[in-house]
This record gives structure tokens, sequence and C-alpha cells, in this order.
């Protein structure tokens, strides 16, 4: 069942939760100390401890973070909210530096790192003196990741955990996506998020002056976020890019790995659901970067979770945006971020304090719908209550793409229809030293390019887009769950890359982006399985899964697919070479041609919710 309900005007909850919890006593109840917590290799990684004043033995809310310092000199010096507010209402909250990064040792390796550390830290709070021997851990995006990779080896003191806005594969979805480096991610992260400390840390025990060391960091900086864009995402091969050599060896290691390997295989969350024996509380959003991953951590939690515990008692909540907050040109009102800021603190009541305050007995998803405007930029919004994610009642509708053999451009013959596919094949040349840029999307880090839903409709004037549009539609159709894509396609390369974006075109002209993602041809047998090229000119069936999403078209807006083969850069260019990934610099361009007849029915499966309606008045 399902029930659309009024959004809560609460304050967002986003990455460690900033004051979401109101003190419920003086300040000077809490104290705060930093401890050197050793790991099972002898590494000491920094660790505050916020207690209530008052001795005795409490839960713990842990949370491990590679983002602790909000400076280049200080530390966050027992300063974080969150924890000061959960100490305040009763738990011991730690905020530990991941391995390598400010105070603590070691060297940092993402992803890697994390499920040793994790467990070690969290065995390590469940025998302290102050604690009672119940442990949760809680995080964000990054922080997600070392709450999952945690809950992954399965402490034996750890009671629940909380992964918000996070990934479950970290080679798909993360570094790659569906088999294309995610270029302005790794970049973007990297360079936003780590190098400050990295050049930091190179410089201590030098003697500069703090004053110095800050003047050198910043000048540093400002140069890689002028080069981005301008320099780096054009370097090759990848590979050689100069930048991270020294401070981020790592970006060269995932560019070294572009296949499903034992290096990333054991930190695959999704290899390891039954290993998580706790309920586990998984946020996100729609036009999230980790979108895909949050919802499959859900599903994969829900169908093979380590415990009746885990299964029944993992919950799911979408909103909008996620990373993509405050972004795009279509906004979708004041509730669209929203859910009850309270949602996480009941949870850890409820599972390390025993708290009968009903969070168990609360519907098990929680979706915020996107209700698009018909003219101008203001969107809206309603939440949805279910029991599972895709609805029960949802069922698939496919829109076959037709043409004339000339679906180029926005001006072009592509029509998207529920009828049978036609018309004689369609054809683009993909020219890598051209390639289509990225207009918004699902994107992260660093604010280099503009997120979220922006119209598209200069885009589709590039002869390299093809377009597909439906009629105007005659009532509305709310499509909440996954959407796919399968195009019957052959190329004069050996390897190259299709791309698919779903688009919703408004009354008055306005086609903003729903869903977009990307193939690569060698790996269209399955992410998992051993790269393939292609034969020029043979006809290949490719998958294209976009995401899930939760949106309505409205009645007389219009349905449109666009195809092409790059989304740059966003994800790297396929130089249609068929050479190693990541390992060349020579360019070819590749002549695509998409078919849509009876043997060759390419089209868009949505997955529809015909009992869904927007509700009166929004």
């Amino acid at each position: 069942m399902f029930i659309a309900r009024a959004a809560l005007l609460i304050p967002a909850l986003f990455l460690v939760l900033p004051g979401a919890v109101a003190a419920q006593s003086d300040p000077d109840d809490v104290t705060c100390h930093v401890e050197q917590v050793p790991m099972r290799d002898g590494v000491l990684l920094a660790t505050e401890v916020y207690l209530p004043r008052r001795s005795g033995n409490y839960p713990v809310a842990l949370t491990r973070s590679p983002y602790t310092r909000g400076s280049l000199a200080a530390g966050s010096n027992c300063d974080n909210e969150r924890l000061l507010a959960l100490a305040r209402r009763g738990y011991v909250g730690l905020n530990q530096d991941a391995r390598g990064r400010y105070r603590s040792g070691g060297a940092f390796d993402p992803f890697q790192q994390e499920g040793n550390d994790g467990y070690d830290t969290v065995e390590w709070a469940a025998e302290q003196p102050w604690s009672d021997g119940r442990v949760g851990i809680f995080g964000a995006s990054y922080v997600g990741a070392t709450t999952l990779q945690a809950a992954a080896r399965a402490p034996p003191s750890l009671v629940t955990a909380v992964a918000e806005i996070t990934a479950s594969d970290y080679r798909d979805n993360w570094t790659y996506v569906n088999g294309a480096f995610d270029l302005h991610l790794n970049l973007g992260w990297t360079l936003a998020f780590f190098l400050a400390d990295s050049y930091r840390r190179d410089m201590e025990g030098s003697g500069l002056s703090l004053e110095e060391m800050d003047r050198r960091v910043a000048a540093r900086m400002e140069a890689g976020r002028r080069d981005l864009l301008s320099e780096w995402i054009w370097i090759l091969p990848l590979n050689s890019m100069p930048a991270f050599r020294e401070f981020a060896p790592y970006y060269y290691d995932w560019l070294a790995h572009p296949d499903y390997d034992d290096y990333w295989r054991r930190v695959d969350v999704e290899q390891r659901y039954g290993d998580i024996d706790v309920p586990v509380l998984h946020t996100g959003g729609w036009y999230d970067v980790f979108a895909v991953g949050t919802v499959r951590n859900f599903a994969g939690m829900r169908a093979g979770g380590g415990s009746p515990a885990a299964r029944n008692g993992t919950k799911l909540v979408m909103t909008c945006c996620g990373h993509t907050r405050d972004q795009g040109l279509i906004t979708w009102g004041p509730e669209a971020q929203t859910f009850d800021a309270t949602l996480v603190d009941r949870w850890l009541d409820h599972y390390l304090r025993g708290s009968d305050n009903g969070i168990d007995t609360e519907p098990d998803v929680q979706l915020f719908v996107m209700v698009p405007p018909d003219t101008g930029t203001e969107g809206g919004g309603f939440y949805l209550a279910a029991d599972d994610f895709p609805l029960p009642q949802a069922r698939p509708v496919r829109f076959h793409l037709s043409s004339g053999g000339s679906a180029n451009t926005r001006h072009g013959d592509g029509a998207l229809g529920r009828e049978a596919p036609s018309g004689p094949p369609d054809r683009f040349v993909y020219d890598p030293a051209d390639p289509v840029p990225t207009l918004g999307g699902n994107l992260c880090c660093g604010d280099f390019l503009m997120r979220g839903a922006l119209d598209q409709s200069e885009l589709e004037l590039r002869d390299d887009v093809l377009v597909y549009t439906s009629a105007p539609l005659a009532e509305d159709l709310a499509v909440i769950g996954p959407v796919t894509v399968r195009l019957w396609a052959a190329s004069t390369a050996r390897d190259t890359d299709f791309t698919a974006k779903l688009v919703d075109v408004h009354l008055d002209g306005i086609a903003h982006n729903v869903l977009d993602r990307i193939v690569r041809a060698r790996y269209r047998n399955g992410l998992r399985s051993a790269p393939s090229l292609i034969t020029p000119g043979e006809i290949y069936e490719y998958t294209i899964p976009l995401g899930d999403t939760a949106t309505v078209f409205r009645r007389g807006h219009r349905i449109r697919l666009e195809v092409s083969s790059s989304n740059f850069p966003q994800y790297d260019r396929n130089l249609n070479t068929g050479h190693p990934l990541g390992q060349d610099a020579e360019m070819v361009t590749a002549t695509q041609t998409i078919f849509h007849d009876a043997e060759h029915p390419s089209h868009v499966e949505l997955t529809v919710a015909p009992d869904v309606r927007i509700p009166a008045g929004r």
C-alpha cells in the first residue's frame, strides 16, 4: 500500500546533521577530548570523544570521516555540533578522522581501508569504561561508505547504522558508471576534499609557519579549481594527468582497475548484504549522485540482509536532491529536501536506548514525488509512504522509438510512443574531440558544473543528439521506480559509448532532464563480466539502466528520450579505438546507427504507478 501525505516543513538532514537536535541542557554538561585509537596494524586514528559530564555508561554514536576539518590549519577541535547534541541527549559521540586524514596516522586509501578500521573502532568503543557496549554508526556520502564498510564486517557490538546519500558498489556508480570513468566526480571530489590536507601534511616538519602553509595550500587549490575544467579534463591519456600523482595516488589505482576485479570486489557492499545483520536506515535523493546505490542498498538489505532484524528493519527515505541541493533550473518547492528531521535521532533512540517511539512501525519507504511546472521553473511535489520500493502496484510501460530516419536534433522526426517501433535507422557521428557537454544531472563534487534539472533544449540542437518525443500526454503519468533504456545499435568503432537521457518537455518548451546514464560497449554483457570489444558494423543490444525516480509527467507534457555517445566531462570520452582504458591518446570518429524496427525494438521502459495522483492543491 501507499499513502500520499503532506511534506514536513522541517530543516533538511544532510551530512553530519549540524544542529538537528536542540541542546537539552547547558553545553557545560558535555566534555570532549581526543584519543588515539589503535587499529589492528598499530596505526592510531584520532577520535574526538564527546561525553556527558555525568559519569555513567552510555550507548555510542560513531561517525568516521575524512572531512573533519573545516579549514586548512584548524581541526574540528571538539566543536562538532551534531556530536555535542548527541552527548547532551545521553550518548557518547565519537568523531574519528579516517586513516591518513588530518590528525590520524597512516595513508589514506579511499574505500579500501574503511572496513577493518570501522570494525576495530566499533569494538574499541564498546570496551571503553564510558560505554554500555552498544554502538551505532552513521554518516553521509563518503562517511556513508565508512558506515557501510564497517557494518559489512559485522562487528559484534554494532547495533544499527544510518547510511545517507551513499553508494553500494564503488566501481559502478562511483568511480565508474556502466564502464565509463566518472571523470568529473573523481577529479572534483579529489581536488575539493582531499588535496588541501595532503599538501599540508607534506609540509609538516618543514619549519614553515602555519600562515605560509595556508598560503601555499590556498594557492595550489586555487590553481586546481582554475585548471580542472580548462585543462585537466582534456588531458590524454587519462592516467598521465600529473596533478594527483604525488598527493592522491589512489586516483591512478582507480584508472588501473577499470574492470571488476578483486580490488573492487573486496569493498563491494552489494556482495556483503548477508554480512550486515543490523537494521539500516538508508536516505538519499533522486538527483543525488549516489541515488542508484541508495536504492540498491535498501533493496539488497530487504532481500538478503544477514538477519530477520536487518531484513525487516531496514527503511528507505528519498528526497529530491541530496548532493544536488540548492541547484538546478527547476525547483521542487520548500518540501523537496525535507523529511522528519528527528528521524535519525528517533532511530538511534529506538535501537541504542530501547525507546518505544514507534520508529519500527512507521512506513518502510518514504518518497518525495516531484511535480514539474507547466510553465516557468517553480515545481513542487508531495511525499508518499509505502511498504516497499518499487511500489507493489507499479507496472512497466514501454515507449518505443520511431522515426523516418532523421531523428537528429529536436527538430527531427524522432517519435516516442506506445505503438510498435518503426522506420529506418537513425545515424549520427560521434567525435570524441567534440563531445556533447554535460548539462545538469546527478553530479558531485566541488561545484565545478551546475547540477540538477536544467533545460536541455540547446543541447537538443546538436546533430549528434537523437531526439525522440512523445505526443502530449492525455493524463498525468506517475513514474515511480526504475527506468531502463534498451537500444539496438551498431558502430564503426571497436569500442564506443551510448548515452540515454529521459526528459520532461513542459508546456512552454522547457525540457528538463529527469534521468541520464551511459554504457560502454565493451561492458555491454554486464559490469562484472570480462570486457569484450565489438565488431564494427555488427548490431548489438545495449541495456542502459537510468536509475530510479519519482516524478509525474503531467497532462499536456511530452516524454522525450535523447540518445548520443558522450556526456562530458561527467564521463570520460570513449576514444573509439578499443585500446586499454585510460592509457590512450589516439582518437577516431565513429558513425553510430540506432535501429528501431520489429527485430530491433529499441525502447525506454518506465515504471508507472497507476494509482498515484497529485494531491489536490499541489
